[in-house]
């Protein structure tokens, strides 16, 4: 007898291969991600290598119930201020994340992105608004009302949620904003007389990203910007002239695939140079380093 001509795959085993072809895709733009990372060119006198981090579990902060969006670090009292878009709120956290305060912001809308100027006096971002208010926050303070504090417009109000996404202030430049998207980072001299276009190159800065979500200035001889990217979910440190010096994924598993966090939002860093990352709707992530500052 004839053997029978092999049968055409079932529509089931036709639905695995697919799924196996788009695992084994996943996988392969992920190494592709990965390579291109670990190929670039990196100092070994880098002190922001990221690479020297160690991933902590995701924590959830309790008394947070969503939208977690913000953060800053205050050195004075060794804790994570918070900012929440809505309720809006301040929320100060301690570093191993347990909610420690909630200080409301009424009259306030759509509050996203939080930094420490020095001398307990902030400076908080409305992501639609795209507008800047300077606030002073101190062991007192429970409320702050939009009407008492100073607010300036950085640019005209975005209808769509894609405004001013994070917020880092150096004292020698100025100010540095994130918007979503398209991603690119902005600067705004906070003096007149300190206005330079220097940094305009940054405006279009490629970073092989989906978004920016969080911003945070990184201290040093040579001052550096931490960017935070949410659809990306990856991490990057780049110099004010936009050169990137390194990255990495905020992920678990091979080549860090899987997201530890749901939605990354916000970034800080403390005096030891440990980074702490919070994302809706109330997780933080503890990037603990391996090497000295």
């Amino acid at each position: 007898m004839k053997d029978k001509p092999m049968a055409f795959f079932s529509s089931k085993t036709k639905s695995r291969l697919v799924i196996a072809a788009l695992i084994a895709s996943i996988f392969l733009s992920s190494f592709l991600w990965f390579s291109t990372v670990s190929s670039a060119k990196i100092s070994h006198h880098e002190p922001w290598d990221l690479q020297n981090y160690l991933f902590s579990k995701t924590l959830t902060i309790d008394g947070i119930e969503d939208n977690l969006s913000g953060l800053t670090f205050h050195p004075e009292s060794g804790h994570l201020y918070g900012i929440v878009n809505n309720p809006e709120q301040i929320v100060i956290i301690s570093k191993a994340g347990k909610l420690l305060r909630k200080i409301d912001l009424i009259g306030f809308s759509d509050t996203e992105s939080i930094d420490y100027l020095g001398a307990n006096q902030f400076i908080i971002s409305e992501e639609r608004q795209q507008t800047i208010s300077f606030v002073e926050i101190l062991d007192t303070t429970k409320q702050i009302n939009y009407r008492d504090v100073k607010t300036l417009a950085l640019l005209p109000p975005e209808k769509s949620n894609k405004g001013i996404e994070g917020i880092a202030v150096s004292q020698q430049h100025g100010l540095f904003f994130v918007q979503e998207k398209p991603a690119r980072i902005l600067h705004f001299a906070l003096e007149i007389e300190e206005y330079t276009n220097q940094f305009d190159l940054m405006k279009n800065l490629q970073l092989d990203v989906g978004d920016f979500s969080g911003l945070t200035l990184l201290p040093g001889k040579e001052e550096k910007l931490l960017v935070l990217s949410d659809d990306s979910n990856s991490l990057h440190v780049i110099n004010l002239k936009g050169q990137e010096s390194s990255r990495i994924r905020l992920g678990s598993g091979p080549y860090q695939f899987w997201p530890k966090m749901k939605q990354p939002e916000g970034v800080a860093t403390d005096l030891e140079g440990n980074i702490y990352i919070v994302g809706e709707p109330n997780q933080l992530l503890i990037l603990s380093r391996t090497t000295p500052l």
